[in-house]
């Protein structure tokens, strides 16, 4: 490779090149914050403003017996599971909850119906998408997993 390719960046805008090179390892921690702050309000609506009235209506919940505990640990897994994702301790658990949780809500309750004027399913389908890719990488480097002597 002669010097004139070595020197050319691959960026059509280079003097971005440096600034995208202090930004790209807040990328990962910037969609995992992000999942979890979407969660969070969900989760306190249903534990502390009575949402849990309403999620207990879904037919889904009866596995759990008893629907308004099935709509709690919804509430719960939503409340802190999303401050544990911003937090970044026990990712891979909360975010494989959330998966699960994002696909129940898909394929059983939500399903055919697709897009958001017709209450559809692409918003919690990407969503248990995004949180599926966590848990595959887990907490990431700016997290308290990382601080941790071992992880899930």
């Amino acid at each position: 490779m002669n010097e004139v390719q070595a020197n050319k960046s691959r960026y059509y805008f280079p003097f971005l090149e440096k600034l995208y090179a202090i930004l790209e390892p807040l990328a990962y921690p910037l969609v995992r914050v992000s999942l979890g702050a979407i969660l969070i309000p969900h989760g306190y609506d249903k534990i502390f403003h009575g949402g849990y009235v309403n999620a207990a209506r879904n037919a889904v919940f009866q596995i759990f017996g008893e629907p308004m505990i099935g709509a709690y640990f919804i509430g719960l897994l939503e409340f802190f599971g999303g401050l544990m994702l911003i937090a970044g301790l026990f990712t891979r658990v909360i975010a494989a909850g959330v998966f699960i949780q994002m696909m129940v809500i898909s394929f059983v309750v939500l399903w055919p119906n697709w897009g958001w004027s017709n209450r559809g399913m692409e918003f919690a389908l990407f969503m248990g998408l995004i949180a599926l890719a966590i848990a595959f990488r887990g907490g990431g480097a700016y997290s308290l997993d990382a601080k941790m002597k071992k992880e899930f």
